[in-house]
């Protein structure tokens, strides 16, 4: 991490909370602020983890990410639910949006409680959401992608996938994200995504990652097309699986946002690179720009 002076200005700080992709939001909608502002960004990484249920924790150390961690001198102190908070909250609830210095996100105020912030020079702002829209940061995208770009893979597994990924004329990612979680993707869904894709892209080679490779076997029909299912060995964590689905030159994604980022990361969608994306249903992420996408069902059951 960078050693910027945090006393000569305030900082942007950003509230971390969530699993891995939504990290990859808190920071990537932060650091665009902190760059428009010209103001260093810190890292509250302890706030938003003191309620998490699923024992999730920072994920970012691994990512060439430029920030401090944020010390308490620019934290609030408890959680998010804490009277600091809470003050902070509703004393910003006073000012017009652009001077406002605790930054909450609220669906009524949209993109604009970001792209036209601008404090006073001399308070901390400090953001708490999870800004999971690509405008947040779209005018930052290089600087993002390079400062997201997550660690290659050690394992020999890990490798081969590379070189095969490497190798295919038109590599395909598709995500599947099924246990404990809810709602679910159905087949129609990656049907109709893999119909698209061959009709645009009939050389395409697709490597299916997920959470349910079983599933995805019985599932989805590739239309005789060359399919490989990644396990991930055991011993490795999520981020050679993530590493290897930006390797590849187009996507299918689940309703994820460690899917979104997966092809977020990858490059920007293009007539060569396609990215295809749930459409529609409870809880879905807002496309990036230029991917296009395909109607689906959703199960809403409660995730088991």
């Amino acid at each position: 991490m960078p050693s910027h002076d945090i006393r000569v200005m305030p900082p942007v700080v950003t509230l971390v909370k969530g699993g891995l992709g939504n990290q990859l939001f808190c920071y990537a909608a932060a650091r665009a602020l902190a760059l428009r502002l010209g103001r260093p960004l810190a890292l509250d990484i302890i706030t938003g983890y003191r309620r998490d249920d699923y024992g999730r924790s920072y994920r970012l150390g691994r990512f060439p990410v430029q920030a401090e961690i944020a010390g308490p001198q620019w934290c609030l102190g408890g959680d998010t639910h804490s009277w600091r908070h809470r003050l902070a909250r509703n004393g910003n609830k006073l000012l017009p949006l652009a001077r406002r210095s605790y930054l909450a996100e609220k669906r009524r105020h949209g993109i604009e409680l970001l792209t036209m912030a601008n404090p006073p020079a001399g308070r901390r702002v400090y953001l708490n959401g999870y800004w999971q829209d690509e405008r947040f940061f779209e005018k930052a995208a290089d600087v993002i992608r390079a400062e997201l770009a997550p660690p290659a893979p050690v394992t020999a597994e890990g490798l081969a996938v590379l070189k095969r990924i490497e190798a295919s004329p038109l590599a395909v990612m598709v995500h599947v994200r099924r246990v404990r979680y809810s709602p679910k993707l159905g087949e129609d869904y990656y049907r109709r995504a893999a119909e698209r894709f061959l009709a645009a892209k009939p050389g395409a080679h697709f490597f299916v990652f997920g959470d349910d490779l079983e599933w995805a076997r019985a599932a989805i029909d590739f239309r005789g097309a060359p399919v490989e299912f990644v396990a991930t060995p055991e011993a490795t964590d999520e981020l050679e699986d993530f590493y290897l689905m930006t390797r590849c030159g187009g996507a299918i994604i689940a309703n994820s946002s460690f899917s979104w980022w997966g092809a977020w990361l990858g490059g920007p969608a293009s007539s060569e690179r396609l990215i295809l994306s749930p459409s529609e249903g409870e809880g879905r992420l807002l496309a990036a720009s230029r991917w296009q996408c395909i109607p689906c069902g959703l199960d809403t059951a409660a995730a088991g």
